[in-house]
Order: structure tokens, then C-alpha cells, then sequence
């Protein structure tokens, strides 16, 4: 007999099923006991009468221990069930050592870095896996998206010798006789294939910076959503873009995740239009609406700069999300493609109060991309490889990259983004 899932058992009423999981509470009244068993899809019933060694058997079930139960599906008549299973047989799989270090129930809460040092134990509560059965649907729209707009899904290298965002925030890795570094991005990757002719490209992947931070919104590992694609006219185009793919995974995780939107309290909402400013107008209005003189001279948008302009497109938009395009070209990196000598045709898209995405127009003529690495510090000769595929018929292009945990995180109203990843890597964490 195949083991049925949880969410299936209402339409096989009177039916004998075989259901198999984790013990989440067992409760015994007189000769009655009541098991609430888990697995991957939620929770059943299951209720042990009649048979002596049945019942004794299920009495000696602890939390966690995992067993599987055949028996026949009937209605319930607990508020929290629609129908359970009444226990013909139980065998026990595998017993719990010592007990578990968390309560799995969710009834006795813990800090976050004892759930996260215990992380095993704090992903069996349901509300770990709703977070991450709706992260699962954002990264699943995405590919669903983009594959059925020509997107070729690419894989590249994660261990590179090029700083491909600048800076020193790099993960130095001893390869063989040489020095290596753990990538930042896809990016030059990215750009080289769409120059080979693949010209639209996503990846779906891991990407790694060396920042000693510990913010609720900083991770050191992350999974990063990317794009690049030829033949646009500038960076509105990836803008356009970006906003029906934004809608296209909201209202994807909306139809498919409703169950897990209500046990998390979380509400999605798409909104018709995300408005579009130019960062020379979010300056001015934190200057003169919220009257703050200190950005005045900002290069870039701060915490509570993006905090600022999602108040201020909630109050008079209506909405929680927000571009910011034409950032100075001094905080962006050198293959920005200029708007003027001071901005680069480069954007972030803001939702609730955090940057979640940032993209931009590329540089596609190989003497610009040459100057500009060499104003930003950079030795043109340390990126050979990549500076030559420009000589090789560049095509206009661009891409953008959604940070997934961040998406996440800003989608449910979680309060640190280390909830929203499976196991975090941050300044302090690399186990487990």
C-alpha cells in the first residue's frame, strides 16, 4: 500500500489508508488515545481504541518519533480536523533519542539563535516549512516566468578569480597553486553568455559576501535570482520587465499558498503599477519632505532612506513597492552603463522598507567598459577573458538580480532574514 499525504485523506472517506510521519502531540483519554502525526503536506488525527496493545503501544509514543499507521479515514469531530484516521496498525520506524531540544508545536516559543544553533528541530514546526513552501513558489515563478520567454536557465562557476562587484568583500579559496574567491554574482558570467548568443540567460544560485555585518538584513551566503538579457533600449526596459515578473510571482504565490499565507498572517498584495523615481527626486524628497539635510550629499540609499521612500509611496501611491533608478555612478559597479557623468542607468526596486532587487544597463563597448574599470581602481588585464568576449559583438544589454531570502523575508513580515533561510551563513554562523 503507498503511503498517503496528509491534504489528500478528505477525499478518501471510508477508505483504508496507510499515512506515515512525525508524532507532533499525543494525548490519551481513558482508554482512548489521540495521536496528531505529521508530515510534509500538515497534520491528521489518528485515534487508537479497542485493541489493549494498540493503545498501549501509542501511549508510548513520544514527540517526533516517527511511525506509519494504516486504518480507515472517517469524519472528525475535532474543530481543527475535518477527518482522521482510526488506527488499525501502528509500527514504529524510528524512536526519538533523549528528546527533542525545541518544542516543534510552536507552543513554548525560543530566541532565534537558539532555534537557529538547533535549526533541525526549529524547521519541524509548520510555520518553518510554510516559510519555505512560499519562498519554494517565488523561485518557481521566476523559472516559470522566464522559461517561457525564451530564458535559458545557466549554471556558472562559483569559484572565480574575478571581484565581479568590486571592493574587498570577498571569500578567499586556496585553488591548488592559485588563489581563488567565492563569486559575488553570476554577473560577468551572465554578460559573456549573452554575447555568445545565448542572449537571455537566468540563474537561480548561491552567491557569497565577505561582510562583517550583523544586521536582520544582511546574510553572508544568499540565494540570488538572476537575469541578463540582449537587445533592450536602456534600463527601463529591465524595469518593465522586472514589475510583471514581480506580479507574475505574487499572484503565483497568492493562488498556491493561501493555506500557508494564513497559518504565517501574511497578506500579499500586487499592485496595479510600482511607481518608478529617479534617485536625484528620492533625494529631494528626504531633503524637503522629511526634512533630513544629511542626504543632501548621499551616494546611496541607507537603511532608513528606504524605509523613508516606502512611507512615502504608501502615502501617496498606495503601494508598497518602489524603483529607484539613475543611482550615482560612484555606488555602483564598473559595468554600469552611464546616464550622464554622474548617474548610471542602474536600479533598485524597494519593497517595504528593504532593497530587494538591484539591476542595471550594461556597458557593451569594450573601450567604456575599459575606463571605467580603470576610474573605479580596477586592472583592465585581471579581467582578460571577460574584456575580450566584448571585442566579439556585444549586443545592447542588461539584467537584475532579486535577492530570494530578502523577497521572502519582506513578503511575510518576518523580522530577521536568517528566518528566511534554510541554514544561514552569516558573520558569527557556519554551522550547521
Amino acid at each position: 500500500m503507498k503511503k498517503t499525504f496528509m491534504e489528500d485523506l478528505p477525499s478518501l472517506l471510508g477508505r483504508q489508508v496507510k499515512i506515515a510521519g512525525w508524532v507532533h502531540k499525543v494525548r490519551a483519554l481513558g482508554g482512548l488515545v489521540f495521536i496528531i502525526l505529521r508530515d510534509c503536506t500538515g497534520l491528521c488525527q489518528v485515534v487508537v481504541k479497542g485493541n489493549p496493545d494498540l493503545v498501549k503501544l501509542a501511549r508510548s509514543l513520544n514527540m517526533e518519533d516517527v511511525i506509519e499507521v494504516k486504518g480507515i479515514v472517517q469524519r472528525s469531530r475535532s474543530r481543527q480536523f475535518p477527518v482522521e484516521v482510526v488506527a488499525e496498525s501502528i509500527s514504529v520506524l524510528n524512536r526519538v533519542i533523549g528528546g527533542v531540544p525545541l518544542d516543534v508545536t510552536g507552543a513554548i516559543e525560543a530566541d532565534l539563535g537558539t532555534r537557529l544553533r538547533y535549526r533541525v528541530a526549529d524547521l519541524k514546526r509548520p510555520r518553518n516549512l510554510a516559510i519555505f513552501r512560499v519562498q519554494a513558489e517565488l523561485v518557481d515563478a521566476f523559472r516559470r516566468y522566464l522559461k517561457e520567454r525564451r530564458f535559458i536557465e545557466v549554471h556558472t562557476p562559483k569559484i572565480v578569480v574575478y571581484a565581479t562587484e568590486g571592493g574587498a568583500e570577498l571569500f578567499e579559496v586556496k585553488y591548488f597553486e592559485n588563489i581563488a574567491y567565492l563569486a559575488q554574482s553570476p554577473q560577468i558570467y551572465k554578460q559573456m553568455l549573452v554575447i555568445a548568443g545565448f542572449e537571455r540567460v537566468f540563474e537561480i544560485g548561491h552567491a557569497y559576501r565577505a561582510e562583517k555585518h550583523s544586521t536582520v538584513r544582511h546574510l553572508n551566503e544568499y540565494v540570488s535570482l538572476d537575469i541578463e538579457m540582449g537587445f533592450i533600449e536602456d534600463e527601463n526596459d529591465l524595469i518593465n520587465f522586472e514589475e510583471d515578473l514581480i506580479k507574475y510571482m505574487l499572484q503565483s504565490v497568492e493562488e498556491n499558498c493561501s493555506r500557508e499565507l494564513k497559518l504565517l498572517g501574511a497578506e500579499v498584495t500586487i499592485p496595479d503599477r510600482i511607481p518608478k523615481l529617479r534617485f536625484p527626486e528620492v533625494k529631494e524628497i528626504l531633503v524637503e519632505y522629511y526634512n533630513l539635510k544629511e542626504y543632501e550629499d548621499a551616494e546611496d540609499l541607507d537603511t532608513r532612506g528606504e524605509e523613508l521612500i516606502t512611507k512615502y509611496v504608501q502615502e501617496n501611491y498606495g503601494v508598497d513597492m518602489v524603483f529607484v533608478d539613475l543611482f550615482p555612478l560612484s555606488s555602483r559597479p564598473f559595468y554600469t552603463m552611464p546616464y550622464d557623468e554622474v548617474y548610471g542607468r542602474s536600479f533598485d526596486l524597494i519593497f517595504r522598507g528593504l532593497e530587494v532587487s538591484t539591476g542595471s544597463q550594461r556597458i557593451h563597448q569594450y573601450e567604456l567598459l575599459r575606463q571605467m574599470m580603470i576610474k573605479k581602481g580596477l586592472n583592465p588585464d585581471d579581467f582578460k577573458y571577460y574584456l575580450e568576449a566584448f571585442k566579439q559583438g556585444a549586443p545592447p544589454h542588461g539584467g537584475f538580480a532579486i535577492g530570494a531570502e530578502r523577497m521572502t523575508m519582506k513578503l511575510l513580515g518576518l523580522c530577521n532574514i536568517r528566518e528566511a533561510s534554510l541554514f544561514p551563513r552569516d558573520r558569527y554562523r557556519l554551522e550547521p
